[in-house]
């Protein structure tokens, strides 16, 4: 007898908005400072901001049918003359992996299905992301797939 452990069957899917739910849990479980912003579905599956991005893809990386993880690509809107987004600029967020499933590189995958997305199916010419500089795993994860620093932020907030 073989003591093999059972291949697992792992999917990245885009979100739908039957998947709302599982986005939310996932986003509760950042590590990221927290944010008070209340997310309703149009913000998920229309626009957050019209002036600044037009549409967000939420994608979901399901293991043995359980969602593990979880990366947003945000695009631009496309102007009067525009047809695609190729040649533009995407913006990745609320990259979250499960606690439980840390460590066994599914953020790599996620983030390399995003960026072969990115470049073959939109045919984007950049992506930018953000990630909170005690993020130390993530830095190393963004710069071995090639990100590179382009400049540092302060973030100031005075409490009233």
């Amino acid at each position: 007898m073989l003591d093999e452990q059972p291949a697992s069957h792992s999917i990245i899917r885009i979100a739908a908005p039957e998947d709302i739910a599982i986005i939310e849990e996932l986003d509760s479980l950042s590590t990221s400072p927290t944010r008070n912003i209340h997310r309703e579905m149009e913000k998920y599956f229309g626009s957050v901001d019209p002036t600044t991005h037009e549409k967000t893809l939420i994608f979901l990386y399901e293991v043995d049918g359980v969602v593990a993880a979880k990366a947003e690509l945000m695009l631009p809107p496309l102007s009067d003359h525009m047809e695609s987004w190729q040649g533009a600029t995407g913006y990745i967020k609320r990259v979250i992996v499960r606690p439980e499933s840390r460590q066994h590189g599914l953020a790599r995958d996620l983030m390399q299905h995003i960026i072969e997305y990115a470049r073959k199916d939109l045919q984007l010419s950049a992506l930018d992301l953000h990630v909170w500089e005690m993020n130390l795993p993530a830095i190393r994860l963004y710069e071995s797939l090639g990100f590179e620093l382009k400049h540092r932020e302060l973030y100031f907030r005075l409490t009233l």
